[in-house]
Parts: structure tokens; C-alpha cells; sequence
């Protein structure tokens, strides 16, 4: 069997035993959520929690997952490091029209104060 994602951490790929527990899971607060709201949809918040309190500080003591989350924070890592070159860029380019501006205001002001 192969593994599949998380239900709530789609990038994380879980065994078919744990697949199976967070579907059980998932569908035990899905069940709890309806009663309270027969119209609810989406992912309960429970579950969310539950993952990330109970499951997932569990898992990362297995190598299988703890291998995918190094994966992913590297590439996390890769992902904000192009973002932030991306702003820089794309702002960099801005400060140099506000610093332009802002020298153009000093010197118009100062030709009117001397004048």
C-alpha cells in the first residue's frame, strides 16, 4: 500500500497504519462537529489541533516522517529565501524612487526657503 498525504498536512505522506488511525480520527471529530452543526463542512479544528499537539510531535520520532519534515523545512528555507529576494527586488526598486523623491522635496524646499 502506498503511503498517503496527511489529511490536514498535505505534504506530509503517512504509512497506511497511520493512515488509517487519522482517518478514523478525522471522521470521530468530524461526527462530534455535526452534531453540533448538521451543516458543517471542511476540516474540523479539533482534528487541526490534534494534529499538531498530539500526532505530529509523536511521528517526528520515526525517521519516515522525521525525513519528510527536514525535507520540507528545507524547502520552506527555499521558499521564503526566493520570496525575500523577490521583495527585495521588487522594493528595492521602490526605496530608490522614495529616496529619489524625498531629495527632490529636500532640495525644492530648501530653493524655497532661500529664496
Amino acid at each position: 500500500m502506498l503511503a498517503r498525504p496527511h489529511p490536514c498536512l498535505g505534504w506530509l505522506h503517512c504509512q497506511p497504519q497511520d493512515s488509517r488511525r487519522l482517518l478514523d480520527r478525522q471522521l470521530t471529530h468530524r461526527d462530534h462537529v455535526l452534531e453540533a452543526d448538521p451543516s458543517f463542512s471542511g476540516m474540523p479544528a479539533s482534528f487541526v489541533e490534534e494534529t499538531w499537539v498530539d500526532w505530529l510531535p509523536k511521528a517526528v520520532a520515526q525517521p519516515f516522517y522525521r525525513d519528510q519534515l527536514t525535507a520540507h523545512v528545507a524547502e520552506l528555507e527555499r521558499q521564503i529565501s526566493n520570496l525575500s529576494r523577490e521583495i527585495e527586488l521588487q522594493s528595492g526598486g521602490l526605496l530608490d524612487q522614495r529616496d529619489a523623491a524625498v531629495d527632490l522635496r529636500q532640495r525644492l524646499k530648501h530653493l524655497l526657503e532661500t529664496s
